[in-house]
């Protein structure tokens, strides 16, 4: 065989293909965009699903009012804060003997007439005959930024079997501003408000204004805001959509705080009560007024202002707000 053809059978050597990939710094950078990226949209994203589920919240206030300006419609007068009917002194019945509230109330008027029929309204709501109406969840009466209330009760006496508790809501109704010697749990019928013990409010009777008045407004259950160890006893905002009853231990109180709030803090206010609102939304609290408009109101509004805001005829001369 001569060389030429030995040289032609020999294999070619074939091309070298290079093959570049990142490098550590290049990977380390684009990861470090992508942080940056993240980081940029993700507020973003976050504002904008509180704006939804704040929206959805004001829906339900919207609902919520709706409700009660059509049981006012229906029966003369709106709807009692709480009832209560006395029973014989010095016994447990004198701590409440009905409880039903006034999200029990206007069931009918939101679109629940099959729970309202679950109560037994002869019986007080505590009673066991009325268990499963009063542990019913309502997406009506929830915040969807109020994580806290979601799936939650309000549990009034864990010594029984089953345990005393009430479904959690989000909302509570206006009784209006207090004072150092009246306050809605130690004298509920002296409210300036709207809504108290047995109240028979009529719209005719809130000489301020329905625009000016609140009817209901924000409370997350949960921790109070509180820079001390104790908060006027209580530590927990407590709030129920179906009754206001008392802890089995704490016979003193009314606990109509289950279902009502004073204008005497701001919402949120730090070292307040578990009477007052603690609204999820950053700076600001939602509130329906009983004209059924819905405002979002500033938590540092001016306590003068929102003192008036509460009472029915007070006769204050309202400011924007």
């Amino acid at each position: 065989m001569n060389r030429k053809l030995a040289m032609q059978m020999q294999p070619s050597p074939s091309p070298r293909h290079s093959r570049e990939a990142f490098t550590l710094v290049e990977l380390l950078v684009v990861i470090a965009i992508i942080g940056v990226l993240v980081g940029l949209l993700l507020p973003a994203v976050q504002a904008a699903r509180e704006a939804a589920r704040r929206m959805s919240c004001s829906n339900n206030l919207k609902q919520l009012a709706l409700g009660i300006q059509n049981y006012e419609s229906t029966f003369g007068r709106l709807p009692p804060g709480y009832l209560h009917k006395p029973g014989p002194s010095g016994t447990l019945f004198d701590a409440n003997h009905m409880g039903f509230a006034w999200g029990t109330a206007i069931l009918p008027q939101i679109e629940q007439p099959g729970l309202f029929d679950q109560f037994d309204f002869s019986r007080p709501v505590w009673d066991i005959e009325n268990i499963d109406a009063r542990e019913t969840p309502l997406a009506t009466f929830l915040c969807p930024s109020d994580t806290y209330s979601e799936d939650s009760y309000v549990i009034r006496d864990d010594s029984v079997t089953p345990t005393e508790r009430y479904a959690a809501a989000s909302y509570a109704a206006n009784w209006g501003p207090s004072t150092t010697t009246v306050n809605l749990d130690d004298t509920p019928l002296q409210s300036q408000g709207i809504f108290y013990r047995n109240s028979p409010t009529r719209f005719r009777d809130i000489l301020d204004g329905l625009s000016n008045t609140l009817a209901l407004g924000e409370r997350t259950n949960g921790p109070l805001p509180t820079s001390n160890a104790s908060a006027g006893g209580h530590m927990h905002f407590e709030t129920a959509w179906s009754a206001a009853v008392r802890d089995i231990d704490d016979l003193a109180d009314d606990h109509g705080h289950m279902v009502l709030f004073e204008t005497q803090y701001r919402p949120n206010q730090i070292d307040g009560d578990d009477k007052g609102l603690s609204a999820p939304h950053v700076g600001l609290c939602q509130f329906a007024l009983c004209d059924g408009s819905v405002r979002a109101i500033s938590d540092q509004i001016d306590e003068k202002l929102y003192n008036a805001l509460g009472t029915r005829k007070g006769k204050e001369v309202i400011d924007e707000f």
